[in-house]
């Protein structure tokens, strides 16, 4: 067993197998990044993504190095609703369908009255 250990071994370092990951230059990174950036400008998020596919580099990777560079992750737009009147309209149209809806029952009891009678 301790043989195959060793061979095993050797063969790793001959055949130069690397338990690092790949290296990448300044330029490769700026080139990424901006591809980042242009396309979270464009489409609000999805550059990571985006340029993973396109590059062929993690996405963690890209991550990491928006990070390293202080770039702030891209956030989805917030709406513009006001929240406290938007949960007051919400309040007056539920009052206003509970009284519809009682309404209704009231119409539909007397249209199975007058149905008996006939």
């Amino acid at each position: 067993m301790g043989d195959t250990t060793i061979i095993i071994n050797t063969m790793a370092t001959e055949n130069n197998v690397s338990t690092r990951g790949k290296r990448y230059s300044a330029s490769e990174k700026v080139k990424i990044l901006t591809f980042v950036d242009k396309h979270n400008a464009a489409y609000g998020r999805g550059g990571a993504a985006a340029a993973s596919r396109k590059f062929n580099v993690s996405q963690l990777t890209i991550g990491n190095w928006l990070r390293d560079a202080g770039s702030p992750s891209p956030r989805r737009k917030k709406s513009n609703i006001d929240v406290d009147k938007a949960l007051i309209r919400l309040g007056e149209l539920h009052k206003l369908m509970a009284n519809h809806e009682s309404e209704l029952d009231k119409l539909r009891k007397e249209y199975a009255e007058l149905k008996m009678e006939l």
